[in-house]
């Protein structure tokens, strides 16, 4: 085992996870682990270590990742680590659980699904699971009038992302991110700068008419970012959320139908509801829509 540090010379593969914020690399013949150390979840009131990046098919996995969670604990005591997470939330995370054979999303998370029992043979437990749902458009979707008349009397407005003033209302959707999510389980806030680029470097992936925006007044209290799949006639919805401060009853439903009413005039056949969790009120909505769930992920905890 040796450990990689940040370095100008390093194979294009290592550098792209020292980018995405990781402190150090171990390594072990052709086997990998990121280490994280900074700007990671807080669980009790401690901050963690998160492991992703892992390249765990060589010789002996298991033993590789107890070495690792060995260094790891004798360099940062007390501190739980948490994996496969490359940082935090807003980061790539999660393993798969149970799959359907339907092929992988654009942006899924897509390590072998080897990874799980080598979690748990390292002592790794489960700490929260995940679920990726397709709704079919094709046939007819649920009535909800009753839900946009009640949004629209409340002098809620809805429109889609402007592509002329797209970084403006990129920062109102950060801000909205900021207070919508604040209290989700492992939150980590996210620097506007990291966010913006994030968004900004897939603007090509992003068809503007999937992004809904709800406004009251020329506040910004809710959105659903969608975006096409990879494979043809599928789109993703990536990311719903709502203002706490602004409770409407169904505006997020409203907003999920808005999206697949469009994304049906466009030719989809098929949303794809991604990565939602357990305890997520987006996974009730899901529900709402007659979601046939495809794949369950999770997040393993070493205490």
């Amino acid at each position: 085992m040796y450990i990689i540090k940040p370095s100008p010379n390093l194979p294009p593969h290592q550098q792209s996870i020292f980018l995405q914020g990781a402190s150090y690399i171990i390594a072990e013949k052709n086997m990998i682990l990121g280490v994280w150390t900074e700007n990671t979840p807080n669980i009790e009131g401690t901050a963690t270590v998160t492991i992703g990046a892992c390249q765990l098919e060589g010789e002996n996995p298991i033993q590789f990742l107890i070495t690792c969670i060995n260094h790891i604990n004798s360099s940062h005591p007390n501190r739980k680590i948490i994996g496969p997470m490359n940082g935090n939330t807003w980061m790539k995370h999660r393993l798969i659980v149970q799959t359907s054979k339907r092929p992988s999303f654009l942006m899924e998370p897509t390590e072998p699904l080897t990874l799980l029992s080598i979690f748990e043979a390292a002592g790794f437990e489960t700490l929260s699971l995940y679920s990726s749902s397709t709704i079919d458009l094709t046939t007819e979707q649920p009535d909800f009038s009753r839900v946009e008349k009640i949004v629209s009397d409340q002098g809620i407005t809805i429109r889609q992302i402007n592509t002329n003033e797209f970084e403006s209302d990129l920062t109102k959707i950060y801000s909205l991110c900021l207070s919508a999510f604040s209290h989700n389980f492992l939150y980590t806030p996210l620097p506007k700068e990291a966010f913006m680029h994030s968004y900004l470097s897939k603007k090509e992936l992003i068809d503007p008419e999937l992004v809904i925006l709800a406004f009251k007044d020329e506040s910004l209290i809710g959105f659903l970012f969608c975006l096409p799949d990879s494979k043809p006639h599928t789109v993703i919805a990536k990311t719903l959320a709502t203002c706490p401060k602004h409770r409407t009853t169904g505006l997020g439903t409203l907003l999920v139908a808005k999206a697949h009413q469009q994304a049906k005039t466009k030719g989809y056949k098929e949303t794809i509801h991604a990565l939602q969790h357990e305890s997520n009120s987006s996974l009730r909505i899901s529900q709402r829509f007659n979601a046939e769930k495809f794949r369950t992920y999770a997040l393993m905890i070493k205490k």
